[in-house]
């Protein structure tokens, strides 16, 4: 029989081949990277390098906590606890009608802060408290100790509630008082401390849009209702400190719709009070668990391409704040206290190598825009439960990370399933720390561009112009050749190199080798145009310092091989052996009911 060739029936599996075969190709070729030491983006704030401490966290003032975070290069700390500060009263360090105390109380905070030299982020409670119960927070943390009978004293009232708030000066005059021998119930407020901390940044609530939070108003979650009382929180905390900056809660113009078209309401009204906050309070997580959307769930491709997106959501609060503050609007500062991977239940990847990724993703992005300050949710947080006790979230082998628990903390929490100890470092503390070699407070952001999306690169140029590169490998298989362009800048002839990936990480595993920590190395600059390349799934900080190896591995000096002498074979003997080779819940601080109900709650949802 003729059969006539048919051809154009073998393109679709051409095609197919193609499409295949492109990302290889992609992968393989050099990625251009190209940075303008001249063309300055903004100067870097100090306060993005921020992190949330929270109440249930009982070792957050230890001498190891405070250690850890100094070498982390964080400095700036939010307390006390997201969603829960709305339920949180100081004064007892105790939760709504709750009888058991929290296990850090602002007298460890203070420690915290103070030790770490951070600045600080106070949330004060909107839902369950007074405009009186904040203001007596301030003055505990900033008064002056001599203050109390003096004409400067500033009188707080009694509030809604039927508590006399008494005056600024009762409080500071108890954190500068020590111990009565018989407690009153306020001896974990007397510290002996004469100095006030100086708490600057404030904010009124925590996302008070949302029904999660508590809200014991007439309306709750209303814009109106937040805006009125929001008003009078900022007049009363600004009449024992007025040099402190308080903030409303906001959300872009994508998620009006969802909470009341809050921000635009909510700003209307503290215009037509003559209010104008200071700061504009703004959390972000990136995903949904697989739980609530199971059709979606998360992704760690996904999750390291969200961080690019910083700046359309800072320009959107933008023009919110001018639409509907007017002129007054552009005084108002952008912040973001919280963000994560997932806005509940984490699973392994809030624990993984991807999570660190995003870390430094996310703050890098953050750098380039106009917002100022930057918290993390959380230094510790706890792994979320299941109601039998198992492990909750999603522990796909879709994502990557070989710890079985998820946690929202950059250091551990003792869990039955999880972490032994409150001291194992994530790789978003890693993550945290490495960023500390890349830029501080005072550099300024240059414009940098990548070809590859799989390849992000920032640049900052220090207060002695030193030029420092952060490359970011998003590919979890494939090493990264680039081809680094420098514009307007001439490098020293070596840099220092900070590097930390899947080695790293790997060496966290029980019984894993090498070290868990930022590898340090150098290496050679051939000019303003070099080469270089990044590992998989790996964050890199070149330091273009001119600095080199004080200990280079000297090179042996080639010595002449003698010719062996041939010697007789030994007849075998009987062995007698063989020889061998090697290889390389929240428990015990907190009560059971707690666990079960409130803490339970809470670290199964962010802040």
């Amino acid at each position: 029989m003729n059969r006539t060739p048919q051809p154009l029936k073998s393109l679709p599996m051409l095609r197919l081949l193609l499409t295949l075969a492109w990302p290889v190709a992609a992968l393989a070729q050099t990625v251009n990277l190209t940075i303008d030491a001249t063309s300055n983006l903004r100067t870097v704030d100090e306060r993005v390098f921020g992190v949330n401490v929270v109440m249930w966290d009982p070792q957050a003032s230890s001498t190891q906590t405070i250690s850890l975070v100094q070498a982390a290069g964080i400095r700036t700390i939010r307390v006390p606890g997201g969603s829960l500060s709305d339920e949180y009263h100081w004064r007892i360090n105790k939760s709504l009608d709750n009888t058991w105390s929290w296990a850090t109380g602002f007298n460890g905070f203070v420690k915290l802060i103070a030790g770490a030299d951070t600045q600080a982020f106070v949330t004060v409670n909107y839902g369950s408290g007074t405009p009186e119960e904040a203001a007596g927070l301030v003055a505990y943390l900033n008064s002056s100790s001599s203050l109390q009978g003096t004409n400067s004293d500033v009188n707080l009232g009694t509030d809604a509630k039927g508590f006399d708030w008494k005056t600024a000066g009762y409080w500071s005059n108890l954190r500068n008082s020590a111990a009565l021998a018989t407690d009153d119930g306020s001896n974990f407020l007397r510290i002996s401390r004469s100095s006030p901390l100086g708490a600057k940044y404030w904010e009124v609530g925590n996302e008070c849009y949302g029904t999660w939070e508590t809200d014991q108003q007439a309306v709750p979650h209303d814009p109106t209702t937040y805006a009125n009382r929001a008003a009078v929180y900022i007049a009363k905390m600004k009449a024992v400190d007025p040099t402190i900056k308080v903030g409303v809660v906001v959300v872009t113009s994508r998620e009006n719709a969802s909470y009341n078209n809050w921000t635009p309401v909510m700003l209307a009204r503290l215009k037509a009070l003559n209010v104008t906050p200071d700061l504009a309070i703004y959390h972000r997580y990136e995903q949904a668990p697989a739980e609530d959307q199971p059709n979606n769930p998360e992704t760690d491709a996904g999750l390291l391409q969200k961080a690019k997106t910083w700046p359309t959501d800072a320009a959107d609060l933008r023009q919110q704040l001018s639409t509907y503050l007017g002129a007054a609007g552009s005084g108002v500062e952008l912040v973001v206290t919280e963000n994560n991977s997932v806005y509940a239940k984490p699973g392994k990847q809030s624990t993984s190598l991807v999570n660190g990724l995003f870390l430094t993703d996310s703050i890098a992005n953050v750098m380039q825009t106009e917002i100022n300050a930057f918290m993390w949710w959380a230094l510790r947080n706890g792994p979320p439960t299941n109601p039998n006790g198992s492990m909750a979230g999603n522990m796909s082998s879709s994502l990557y990370g070989w710890r079985t628990y998820g946690d929202y903390g950059m250091l551990s929490t003792t869990a039955t399933g999880g972490a032994t100890g409150y001291y194992e470092a994530y790789p978003t503390y890693y993550a945290m720390k490495l960023l500390s070699n890349f830029a501080r407070g005072g550099a300024t952001m240059v414009k940098t561009t990548s070809d590859n999306t799989l390849l992000s690169v920032f640049a900052a140029k220090s207060s002695t112009g030193t030029v420092r590169l952060l490359v970011i490998n998003k590919s979890p298989g494939s090493t990264l050749n680039a081809s680094i362009a420098l514009q307007n800048y001439t490098p020293l002839a070596s840099a220092s190199v900070y590097s930390y990936g899947i080695p790293q990480d790997n060496a966290a595993k029980p019984g894993g080798s090498g070290s868990a920590d930022i590898a340090t190395s150098f290496m050679t600059i051939a000019g303003a145009t070099f080469t270089a390349s990044f590992a998989p799934y790996s964050a890199t900080v070149i330091s273009l310092d001119g600095k080199t190896d004080p200990n280079p591995t000297p090179t042996p000096t080639p010595t002449p091989t003698p010719t062996p002498t041939p010697t007789p074979t030994p007849t075998p003997t009987p062995s007698g052996g063989g020889g061998g080779g090697g290889g390389g819940a929240i428990s015990g601080w907190f009560m059971a009911a707690l666990v079960a109900v409130t803490l339970a709650r809470r670290i199964q949802r962010r802040g």
